[in-house]
């Protein structure tokens, strides 16, 4: 069985996404899902740039199973 893991979401860097292709919310952030292939996992990447990771702080961040495509506002 998976571990719950509680995450407080500060709204200050949700609003600093910007959508750059609208798409559906990817299957992997559904519960226990796992990951597609060749992904990551998107809460990963947004984990990272937003503990500040440079590559993905300032790269787009693509769901090829949805095209839901955002980055960083600067």
């Amino acid at each position: 069985m998976g571990k719950k893991i509680d995450r407080e979401v500060n709204p200050e860097k949700v609003a600093s996404l910007k959508i750059i292709q609208p798409g559906e919310q990817p299957p992997c952030l559904q519960p226990g899902f796992g990951f597609c292939r060749g992904c990551f996992g998107w809460q990963n990447m947004l984990d990272a740039a937003l503990r500040g990771d440079p590559v993905w702080k300032t790269t787009q961040i693509h769901c090829s199973e949805t095209d839901l495509t955002v980055t960083f506002k600067k």
